[in-house]
């Protein structure tokens, strides 16, 4: 029997035809005008959702809102994605693999798993709404994985489904960064907190895989980063975060994590610098489910509480989080973390009161300017745009003048080439531009985005 295609947008409809599918894409899903629409002389724009829950006051197609997500088609990823950064985050993978990450190959294992200023959040900049994942009809032009495939199954991928290029930009709603007392009290939808925003618990499967796989968890990357640095040639100077900062990246499945992750590695300084608060871990990474029963306890304690009443509660559940639920974790813990936001309506004066402020950060402990790459014992930061979530290790002031964050992604996880060469010198055939690639955000990333917010 030939495989069924579903409808990507949920609505239903399923064929086993690949012409059946790209007909009802473009009659009932079109960007546009479609060649195959009767037009009846109706006005085709985005519906506007009302009330708490998300759902649409008309149920006759998705706002364009929704359709600006997606879930990343390379298998095992699984990760929603906007799509102005659709080809950059490709290009990610790309990276990975580039970078010599044989771990897609059947012989080794594809994870390692272990054991404000402004006001603090917008409750807009979290917003990792999906479009579901690709079908099996997208996951048989994958082949064997490589670069070249993977480009031309999301190109394909991309023009079945009339996907609008990086260029396009987004309709979607925002607001302004506002004092947690000017926030407003009501129920977030599937735009704030994800596909499963309404989910009262994660399914069973998704349970077990976190008890037992944990997170995926690399130390001493910080260590491989400092030779890399010391030894490229278009790096001017670099600053670091302390060394014992681990990357925490997903596991395959897992989902929309990321806040999670980011709280984690953050965890992770707080083990190894044993600032006061460090006796609540016990040593150990917090799972995903001590997460969420810390932030709840915060709540408890009064601290963001309004993120109870917008969330419905995350306890068991797969919704996203943002700043707010972090920092209110920390400080039940008795960790002292400040949130900072930045926000303009051109995206390159925001970019540039990030990356000063980020700067002036790793500048506010003693260095010595002679040195190229500059170590500190400071903590990483917990880094928030609009639909995702990092942690900043470090930053890199190139030759010609530009300047990048370097970061943990807990979507993407170390190549072997970086995890080999932990505790060990770079060899003669190290590229380190090349492989510091993965870690750099600068402004070909930066740009699309017109507010940030920091917690550290």
């Amino acid at each position: 029997m030939a495989d069924t295609l579903k409808c990507p947008f949920l609505c239903g409809y399923h064929t086993p035809d690949e012409y059946d599918i790209y007909l009802h894409l473009e009659t009932q899903h079109s960007e546009g005008t479609s060649p195959f629409a009767v037009d009846n002389g109706h006005d085709h724009q985005a519906i506007e959702h009302d009330g708490v829950d998300g759902v649409a006051s008309s149920p006759v197609e998705h706002s364009v809102e929704e359709e600006q997500f997606a879930e990343c088609p390379i298998e095992g990823c699984g990760e929603v994605i906007t799509l102005a950064e659709y080809d950059d985050h490709i290009e990610l993978h790309d990276l990975e693999e580039a970078a010599g990450d044989s771990s897609r190959s059947a012989s080794r294992s594809p994870y390692q798993h272990s054991g404000n200023r402004e006001g603090y959040k917008s409750p807009y900049l979290d917003q990792e709404t999906t479009i579901p994942a690709p079908t099996s009809a997208t996951r048989r032009h994958h082949g064997d994985g490589s670069s070249r495939q993977r480009s031309s199954s999301t190109q394909q991928w991309k023009q079945i489904l009339h996907m609008p290029s990086a260029a396009t930009g987004h309709k979607r709603r925002s607001t302004e960064l506002e004092p947690a007392e000017e926030r407003p009290r009501k129920r977030l939808g599937k735009a704030e907190l994800g596909k499963y925003a309404h989910e009262d618990k994660m399914p069973d499967w998704l349970v077990a895989l976190l008890k037992k796989e944990g997170q995926v968890v690399e130390t001493g990357v910080i260590g491989v980063l400092e030779q890399l640095l010391e030894q490229n040639p278009t790096t001017k100077y670099a600053y670091l975060c302390h060394p014992c900062v681990q990357h925490v990246s997903k596991l395959k499945k897992e989902g929309g994590f990321c806040g999670y992750r980011n709280i984690q590695m953050m965890s992770s300084y707080i083990i190894g610098a044993k600032p006061q608060g460090a006796e609540h871990f016990r040593g150990r990474l917090p799972s995903i489910f001590k997460i969420q029963d810390w932030i709840e306890h915060a709540w408890d304690l009064g601290i963001n509480a309004q993120g109870r009443i917008e969330t419905g509660g995350v306890k068991g559940t797969r919704k996203y989080i943002g700043t707010p639920e972090a920092q209110a974790m920390f400080l039940s813990l008795d960790l002292a973390v400040e949130a900072q936001g930045f926000k303009d309506q051109q995206p390159i004066v925001a970019e540039r009161k990030l990356l000063d402020h980020v700067q002036a950060y790793f500048e506010s402990q003693d260095f010595d300017p002679a040195r190229k790459v500059r170590t500190t014992s400071l903590p990483p930061i917990y880094f928030q745009h609009r639909g995702h979530s990092l942690t900043i290790v470090g930053l890199e002031k190139r030759s010609n003048g530009s300047v990048e964050l370097l970061v943990f992604d807990p979507m993407f996880r170390d190549p072997q080439s970086i995890t080999k060469l932990v505790g060990r010198a770079l060899s003669h055939k190290t590229s380190p531009d090349k492989s510091l690639s993965l870690y750099r955000r600068g402004n070909k990333y930066l740009k699309k985005y017109h507010e940030f917010e920091l917690l550290q």
